[in-house]
């Protein structure tokens, strides 16, 4: 019964030991176990594998949060009170695509413009776009767009990037901007 009680941890009773040895030793005559007769026993080795598999997966789980991001993931957190806009990268080389990404409050129509001109970024069929008198509007889900996919403008130098909030009656105003920088 010391298996139940913790035998090899703790105490071990050294005449349970002893008369398992010599059971073994009878046992192997028996059947010719020529290792076990001459003494030799297979060292058994505790070692501390399972840290380095949680030092393993702890690795891994860090460097997957690191390193998800695609390319049309940008860093925006959901904002439901202040209108805000941010770009996969304000560096941009003519014709790239970059990703543009809005938050604000749910239930307004909003239209992104580059340098005053009203664009329609692709996102697949996730977003909606209807039509303003400012141009092409979506609204947000939980205060958050998705990535919204823009070729880069053909003109060296800064470009503006902002979002308009459009009201009900059709009036636009700008509510957050940024700058891209194209080069060749």
């Amino acid at each position: 019964m010391s298996f139940i009680f913790g035998g090899v941890r703790g105490r071990e009773d050294p005449e349970l030991a002893a008369g398992n040895r010599r059971s073994a030793e009878h046992l192997a005559r028996d059947i010719g176990d020529e290792r076990t007769l001459a003494g030799e026993r297979p060292t058994i080795r505790r070692g501390n594998h399972w840290a380095w598999l949680a030092v393993l997966v702890v690795v891994l789980a860090v460097l997957a949060a690191t390193s998800s991001r695609g390319a049309d993931e940008v860093p925006l957190e959901a904002n439901c009170t202040t209108p805000a806009i941010a770009v996969s990268s304000s560096q941009l080389t003519r014709g790239q695509t970059f990703y543009v990404r809005l938050a604000g409050p749910d239930g307004t129509d909003y239209v992104v413009t580059v340098d005053g001109a009203p664009v329609r970024g692709d996102a697949g069929s996730t977003v909606a776009y209807t039509t303003t008198p400012a141009g092409p509007a979506l609204q947000l889900t939980q205060c958050l767009s998705p990535g919204l996919a823009l070729a880069a403008p053909a003109g060296d130098g800064p470009h503006e990037v902002a979002v308009l909030a459009v009201a009900a009656d059709g009036t636009a105003t700008e509510v957050a901007t940024t700058t891209v920088r194209v080069s060749d």
